[in-house]
C-alpha cells in the first residue's frame, strides 16, 4: 500500500543534522544529475547480480532456514532466488548477506560496501510502499551520498585511522535508514528523528578479526544483515512520531568520537545540493574477492595474457602490497569460501588457472585441489613503500606484481586501479556479462534475465518496485 507523507514538528536547533535532514527529505529525483542517476542504476544492477549469485551459498541457506524457523517465512517481500515471500525485516536482512557473501559487490575506498545495505533495504521498503523506480533511485542516491559525506566529515589522521578509527564499512549502517525514510516520504523532522534513532549505533563491526594466522573466519559475513533491522525500524518508528536525537551530527556533538576519529568538520554535511556527488567514485568488481586483491589480480592477468603464461611455468609470484594487505591477506590454506575471499594467494591462483570469476572460484576443487594449493604456495606478499603511498596518500587500490618463471625470467606489471574502479570503469558489456553469469547461479531462465536487464536499465520508468522484484526468483 502507498504511505502518505508524515508531518513532524520542525527541527528546533539549526545545525548539521537539520541541514542534512532537510536535504535528504527535500531533494527531488529531477534534481539529480544525469550521470548520478546512471551510476546509481549501474549500482542497482550490479547489486542485484551479486544477490542472485549469492543465493546458492551455505550462508544463504542458513538464513532462509532461520527465517522459516522464527516465523519470518510469510509476508510480501522478496529474497533473491526464492519464490516464497518473507517478512520485511527477514527479507532485507537475508538479502544483505546474499549480496555480499561472494565479496563481489561494489565498493568505495574509505567506506566499503554500501549497496549491500542500501539496495537490500530499498527493495524491501520499496515493495512495502509500492514505490516508483524514480523514488527508488533517488533514495539510493541519497543513501550513498550522505554516508560518504559523513566519512569525509570524520576523516581521521593517518595514525588514528590505523589505530582507533571504525574503518570497516564506516557509516554504511545509515544507508538503511535513509532509503527507508525516503520511501516512507518522511519530512525533514521525521528524517532527523530517524537518523537520530540510528546514529548512536556503532557500524556493524568495529574492527576486522585477527587474520594474520588463520585468515578470515567463516562467521564474518553471516550476521552482517543485522544492521538493516535497526535502520529500517528507525524510519518506521519516526513515521509513527517517535523522536530521535535531532542534533546527532551537529558540530558540538563531535560524531567523530563515536567512530574513533580525531577530526570532525561538518562542512561536507552542510553542502546539500551544491556539492559534487562522491557516489560517482563507487566502483564495481571484476573478481569475487577483497578489493585489496583486485588490482593485483588484474596485473597478473595482464602478465598471463601478454606472455601466454601457463601455471607450470611459474616459480614464484611476488605481490608488492601495503601493510594491512601484507598482514591480513596472505593465507595460503583457506578452508572455506569466506577465507578464500580474503586470501590474495587464492585470488592469484584462480587467475593463473584461468577460472571464470564467480562462485567457481570457491568450488571444492579450487579450495582443496592440489594444483590450486601448489600455486597458492608460490605467492609471496611483500610490503612495499610505494604500495603504501598509493593506499595511504593517493587513496587508491593499485597493484604491482612480479612473476619469476622456471627459466629465470622476471615478468612485471603494474595496474594503477582495478577494472571497475572510477578510473577504469566497466563497460555495458562488463555489467551485462556479470548479471547473466550470476543470475544463472540462481537458476533464472535466460529470457527472464533479459527482462530483468531491460527493467534495471530503465528503472526510472518503473511504476512499482514490485515489477522489478517479481523478476528476482525463477518463474
Amino acid at each position: 500500500m502507498s504511505v502518505a507523507p508524515t508531518t513532524h514538528p520542525s527541527t528546533e536547533t539549526p545545525g548539521a543534522t537539520a541541514s542534512v535532514a532537510a536535504w535528504l527529505a527535500g531533494l527531488r529525483f529531477d534534481e539529480l544529475p544525469a550521470e548520478v542517476v546512471e551510476h546509481v542504476k549501474w549500482c542497482l544492477l550490479d547489486t542485484v547480480a551479486c544477490g542472485l549469485g549469492g543465493r546458492r551459498s551455505a550462508e544463504g541457506d542458513a538464513l532462509i532456514a532461520l527465517s522459516h524457523a522464527t516465523g519470518g517465512g510469510a509476508g510480501g517481500h522478496t529474497v533473491f532466488g526464492e519464490s516464497q515471500h518473507f517478512g520485511l525485516l527477514q527479507a532485507a536482512q537475508t538479502n544483505r548477506v546474499l549480496i555480499n557473501v561472494l565479496d563481489y559487490d561494489d565498493t568505495v575506498i574509505g567506506t566499503g560496501h554500501m549497496s549491500s545495505v542500501a539496495v537490500a533495504a530499498a527493495l524491501a521498503m520499496g515493495e512495502r510502499c509500492h514505490s516508483s523506480g524514480a523514488a527508488l533511485l533517488a533514495a539510493l542516491a541519497l543513501a550513498y551520498e550522505m554516508p560518504l559525506r559523513l566519512r569525509q566529515a570524520v576523516n581521521p589522521t593517518l595514525p588514528v585511522f590505523r589505530s582507533t578509527f571504525e574503518r570497516v564499512d564506516s557509516g554504511v549502517h545509515l544507508c538503511a535508514t535513509i532509503v527507508a525514510a525516503r520511501l516512507l516520504q518522511l519530512d525533514a523532522g521525521g528524517f532527523a528523528d530517524a537518523l537520530g534513532l540510528t546514529g548512536h549505533l556503532r557500524p556493524w563491526h568495529v574492527t576486522t578479526p585477527p587474520m594474520s594466522t588463520h585468515g578470515m573466519p567463516r562467521w564474518f559475513k553471516v550476521t552482517q544483515g543485522d544492521v538493516l533491522v535497526p535502520g529500517l525500524q528507525a524510519a518506521l518508528l519516526a513515521q509513527r512520531g517517535v523522536q530521535g536525537d535531532r542534533t546527532m551530527f551537529d558540530a558540538e556533538r563531535n560524531y567523530a568520537a563515536h567512530v574513533g576519529s580525531d577530526r570532525y568538520d561538518v562542512a561536507p554535511l552542510l553542502a546539500g545540493r551544491d556539492a559534487a556527488y562522491q557516489l560517482l567514485g563507487i566502483g564495481f568488481k571484476q573478481q569475487p574477492c577483497c578489493r585489496h586483491s583486485s588490482a593485483f589480480a588484474d596485473a597478473l592477468a595482464q602478465i598471463r595474457a601478454e606472455h601466454r603464461l601457463e601455471p607450470e611455468r611459474v616459480r614464484r609470484v611476488r605481490a608488492l602490497v601495503h601493510q594491512w594487505t601484507h598482514d591480513n591477506l596472505a593465507s595460503v590454506h583457506p578452508q572455506h569460501m569466506i577465507g578464500a575471499q580474503f586470501s590474495m594467494p587464492h585470488a592469484l591462483a584462480m587467475v593463473l588457472l584461468d577460472v571464470p570469476p564467480g562462485p567457481a572460484w570457491y568450488r571444492d576443487e579450487m579450495l582443496f585441489g592440489a594444483e590450486a594449493a601448489a600455486l597458492r604456495e608460490r605467492v609471496q606478499l611483500v610490503h612495499d613503500a610505494q604500495a603504501q603511498h598509493h593506499y595511504d596518500v593517493e587513496k587508491r587500490y593499485a597493484g604491482a606484481v612480479e612473476v619469476e618463471t622456471v627459466d629465470g625470467a622476471v615478468l612485471r606489471a603494474f595496474v594503477p586501479a582495478p577494472k571497475g574502479a572510477a578510473a577504469r570503469p566497466f563497460t555495458e558489456s562488463d555489467h551485462r556479462d556479470k548479471l547473466f553469469a550470476l543470475a544463472a547461479e540462481a537458476r533464472l531462465p535466460r529470457a527472464q534475465v533479459q527482462r530483468l536487464w531491460d527493467t534495471l536499465r530503465s528503472a526510472e520508468r518503473l511504476r512499482d518496485v514490485n515489477e522489478l522484484t517479481s523478476l528476482l526468483a525463477p518463474h
